[in-house]
């Protein structure tokens, strides 16, 4: 596997996600299994704390609140020491106290009872050592404040979980003393000890095995890319045919395979396009340069004439005037088709617009005994165009339409208006169009080679350019027409709301 390779970079991305996905459920499972067990533990301090406090309260609600008996009640439920005088009238209570220190295992807690108000230690468990005493002093004020408080002391190789809850004695005195009860953490530290080891040791193997089936799916996922790849590399200008056969059901490839085989289909018309309008410039440009060159050809063969030599040059500048018609045209469906920034885009009175038109018609078809008549709504038809290339579209219809319509005809301007829609048709009574030519009209350099065609001949560019501004203004053209009848192009332009 390359290091610069999809297959590796997809690996490694889904690995390494995986790897923070992994180490973030386990940070979170380790401090939610962390925040249980402490809570547990200090459920259990508080429950011990409890039952001390119950303890030391049942003894003197049998001897009394004095002194003397809240001393024999503090010693005897924290070390189990001394004996009082009415011995029988406490051993119910001796009893009770005892099953419940057996019960909450009290025996291997480290227990201290002190005053706030002194900041000392009143009397402690026999385990409680002098280090974890002052440990467990510390602090004493600010725990005294509370209900219930918790912290951790540390002492060498014991790790102790603290609780401390207020007892107070003579209640209308307010002394203060705290209960504190200490619990060894080890159990909490083997747990989570154990879940950080399992998790060091199941983590990477998780990411192993990950890193391996994440390879076997990117290579079957890869596959057959490589395989239009393959495909790919076979085609050339030559041979623009081949097609990529999809075998596979997923909907992204076939989004792939289709968008690769129209782009194919795309550069096969391109190339086909670029073929033939090639020959077809060359065969344009060919005609009157060869005229050109022949009649210069037969002016220099003998001495002329000088009406004969004014005759070579008329004609040879009327051909240089048709080829530089043919590259102006050429020049501006460029500039069409890859310049949009030559349309200048403004709002304007159509009505205005097309009666102008309408007056150039006319002079148009004037010579030629052609009238031209408008039909056109009074009121006024707002659109946003680039009225220069939109004249220049109707123009070369009507041009066009002048062309091809014998002396006598009629060509009409209709306009019709519709919600966010303005169609204009400009129909003639000419010539028509063969129905087999009917689809190519618009095709670069096509002439129709109907007998019956009036006129002088043109660049076959007319039609084109018209298309490409219609186009441009996001509309439509269409034509319809009847050989020998007549020919009607209806253009569709948006109209702003």
């Amino acid at each position: 596997m390359k290091f610069n390779s999809i297959r590796f970079k997809i690996s490694v991305f889904y690995t390494a996600i995986l790897a923070l996905i992994l180490v973030f459920y386990t940070a979170l499972t380790y401090y939610n299994l962390r925040h249980t067990l402490y809570r547990d533990l200090d459920n259990n301090i508080l429950v011990k704390a409890q039952e001390v406090s119950s303890a030391i309260n049942s003894y003197l609600a049998v001897l009394g609140n004095d002194q003397r008996a809240f001393d024999f009640a503090v010693r005897r439920v924290i070390r189990l020491e001394g004996t009082h005088p009415n011995q029988d009238r406490i051993e119910e209570v001796e009893r009770a106290w005892l099953a419940k220190r057996d019960k909450q295992n009290l025996a291997e807690a480290y227990i201290n009872f002190a005053s706030v108000d002194r900041a000392e230690e009143i009397l402690s468990s026999a385990n409680l050592t002098e280090p974890m005493l002052k440990g467990f002093l510390s602090d004493i004020a600010v725990a005294g404040r509370k209900a219930v408080s918790y912290k951790d002391v540390n002492i060498g190789s014991y790790q102790l979980r603290v609780g401390s809850i207020p007892f107070y004695h003579n209640y209308k005195k307010r002394q203060v003393y705290l209960i504190q009860i200490g619990v060894l953490r080890n159990k909490v530290f083997a747990i989570l000890y154990g879940r950080l080891i399992f998790a060091a040791l199941t983590i990477p193997l998780i990411l192993l095995l990950a890193s391996f089936f994440g390879g076997v799916i990117t290579n079957r996922v890869l596959k057959p890319i490589m395989d239009i790849t393959k495909v790919a590399s076979n085609v050339t200008y030559k041979d623009l045919s081949i097609r990529v056969k999809s075998q596979r059901g997923e909907e992204e490839l076939k989004y792939l395979v289709n968008a690769f085989n129209e782009m194919i289909s795309r550069l096969d018309k391109s190339f086909k396009y670029i073929a033939e309008f090639s020959s077809n410039v060359a065969h344009e440009l060919k005609t009157p340069l060869t005229i050109i060159r022949g009649e210069a050809d037969l002016a220099l063969m003998q001495e002329r004439d000088p009406r004969e030599y004014q005759r070579v040059l008329k004609v040879t500048l009327e051909e240089a005037e048709g080829m530089l018609k043919i590259v102006d045209d050429l020049l501006l469906l460029s500039r069409l088709e890859y310049e949009p920034s030559v349309f200048n885009f403004e709002s304007f009175d159509f009505t205005v617009f097309i009666n102008e038109i309408y007056g150039q018609a006319r002079r148009m078809a004037e010579p030629n005994s052609i009238s031209v008549k408008l039909s056109c709504p009074d009121k006024p038809i707002v659109i946003k165009a680039d009225m220069v290339h939109l004249r220049r579209m109707f123009l070369n219809l009507l041009s066009n339409a002048v062309k091809f319509t014998p002396a006598g005809g009629t060509i009409t301007i209709t306009v019709r208006h519709e919600p966010k829609q303005l169609h204009v048709s400009v129909a003639d009574t000419g010539i028509g169009i063969r129905p087999e030519h009917i689809d190519k009209v618009y095709d670069r350099f096509f002439h129709t080679d109907s007998p019956d065609k009036a006129g002088p001949g043109g660049t076959g560019l007319g039609l084109s350019i018209v298309q490409s501004i219609v186009k441009m203004h996001q509309g439509d053209i269409s034509v319809e027409s009847h050989f020998r009848q007549g020919t009607v192009f209806t253009v569709t332009l948006p109209v702003p709301d």
